[in-house]
């Protein structure tokens, strides 16, 4: 299974049968089995029937919806998959009247852990890491020394849409997907993206200097920003898969010393 990407104003989806039938003009229809596409990620310029999108829901398939600045505008979430224990967990921890202020402490802490593993590999001193505001700064400070500035930031915007599409899918597979539940006050999908978007801060400035480097234009095209996160893929999935056991052990300390 692999993810799909769609851009452009002429791009037209529809249903065709079990595939996803995607027409531009000047070009040869293409056609997608919806059981090879593992989530859509898509330029709010594409056309889509309503019959398409259905069709993706009902086969478990996310579509996001990108702006022209990669940001996510909308989600369409799959059916979800079966039900895990962490799904429960959840569901029983967001009925305490404090798990806001419990699961916002987890969340600080979990950003703040990835961080410092940035920071460590930044080259800052292990006695004296920046918090994660200042580190954000330095590192844009630095992209700003290298004359990278608006590229860091264009790139980093396009990342971040990217990421949330496959942090959704993710979510969506596991079964704890907050909007299928119900969740509207819990942001996982938000929180955990914000996460794992620290991994990508320090290989996106390396990235685009190689490239400036290389005199390659400085603000890359989208589709070397998509080849650059899925280049990324499977250490995302890694850390991604680490960050719901973190989350999972936790939910089951918050009930064994109540």
């Amino acid at each position: 299974m692999k993810p799909l990407y769609l851009k452009g104003g002429e791009t037209r989806v529809e249903p065709d049968g079990p595939s996803l039938k995607v027409a531009k003009s000047g070009q040869a229809d293409c056609w997608f089995p919806l059981r090879r596409v593992s989530r859509v990620i898509s330029s709010t310029r594409v056309q889509w029937k309503l019959e398409a999108l259905l069709a993706c829901s009902r086969e478990g398939i996310t579509v996001s919806f990108l702006d022209d600045e990669g940001a996510v505008v909308a989600r369409l979430v799959g059916r979800p998959g079966e039900r895990e224990e962490i799904r429960q967990r959840l569901a029983d921890f967001i009925d305490r009247p404090d798990w806001r202020e419990a699961y916002s402490a987890w969340c600080a802490g979990m950003e703040q852990m990835a961080a410092r593993s940035v920071a460590r590999r930044a080259g800052f001193p292990p006695n004296d890491l920046p918090s994660p505001r200042d580190l954000r700064q330095a590192l844009r400070r630095q992209a700003a020394d290298h004359r990278l500035l608006t590229a860091y930031d264009h790139v980093g915007r396009q990342v971040q849409g990217l990421l949330t599409g496959y942090v959704t899918q993710r979510l969506t597979e596991a079964g704890v997907c907050p909007e299928l539940a119900g969740w509207s006050e819990l942001d996982l999908t938000g929180d955990l993206t914000r996460i794992l978007f620290w991994d990508f801060r320090l290989p996106r400035l390396a990235w685009l200097a190689a490239r400036r480097d290389r005199g390659e234009p400085p603000t890359p095209p989208e589709a070397d920003v998509v080849a650059f996160f899925e280049a990324r893929q499977d250490r995302t999935a890694a850390l991604l898969r680490g960050l719901l056991n973190r989350l999972h052990h936790w939910l089951i300390e918050q009930y064994r010393w109540r």
